[in-house]
């Protein structure tokens, strides 16, 4: 089971995504770290608080050591770096942009990060990312109208693992 894990950071993929991996014994690959752990990143931007890094150096990476897995979650706000990769699951995190300030001002994000973050999120930056990659075969997990909440998210991935081991 490939499953990718979207959303603005803060909204919570890391914790979803998590939350998957212990539920369902699947490993988790938290894009951020993986990028850190495999110096991926070409330097550290004290603007951005942030590694920047080249989609295709990382995707080169995910190629050899995740892809050919059977099963995996990937977490990211970046879809351009699993652009290329098929995925049984892919969810969309959102959060209202209270929960989301609230959340990025707990990380210790300075006040032009957190605003940069909630614009995307109003702004549905990543949504619309994901759309222009993947196209509209993705879930949405969250509070906006459409939205499923987490149990029911993990309730499809259930169903989906049922539906395959059959």
């Amino acid at each position: 089971m490939k499953i990718l894990v979207t959303g603005t950071p803060g909204v919570g993929k890391t914790t979803f995504s998590s939350c998957i991996s212990e539920r369902f014994k699947i490993p988790h690959i938290e894009m951020s770290k993986y990028i850190e752990e495999n110096n991926l990143y070409e330097e550290y931007s004290e603007v951005y608080k942030s590694l920047l890094f080249d989609d295709e150096v990382v995707r080169e990476s995910l190629e050899k050591n995740v892809f050919g897995k059977e099963a995996y979650v990937i977490d990211t706000h970046s879809c351009t770096v699993v652009e290329k990769t098929t995925f049984d699951l892919i969810f969309l995190l959102t959060a209202p942009v209270e929960v989301l300030y609230r959340r990025l001002k707990e990380r210790g994000y300075d006040e032009g990060k957190i605003k940069e973050n909630v614009e995307c999120e109003i702004f549905g930056v990543v949504r619309e990312e994901l759309e222009d990659i993947f196209g509209e075969g993705y879930y949405t997990v969250g509070e906006e109208e459409g939205g499923i909440t987490l149990e029911e998210a993990m309730k499809i991935i259930g169903e989906k693992i049922n539906e395959r081991s059959k």
